[in-house]
């Protein structure tokens, strides 16, 4: 049961800090208008794959445009 709640707290945790990066990244990226919406799909990807979703989102976003 204790192993339970310490994933599901390590989980909010990751969720947590993803929702952090996305929101710092925006906050630098506004000058240059390279914007990562926050949404949960964007929110699952930075949690479950990392930072370097974060990079893989901009450049993502940049080849579409």
């Amino acid at each position: 049961m204790i192993s339970l709640v310490n994933k599901i707290l390590c989980l909010v945790k990751k969720i947590i800090v993803a929702v952090l990066l996305i929101y710092a990244y925006n906050k630098m990226a506004l000058p240059l208008n390279v914007l990562i919406p926050m949404n949960i799909f964007t929110i699952l990807l930075v949690t479950f794959c990392g930072g370097p979703s974060i990079l893989m989102l901009v450049l993502f976003s940049l080849v579409c445009i």
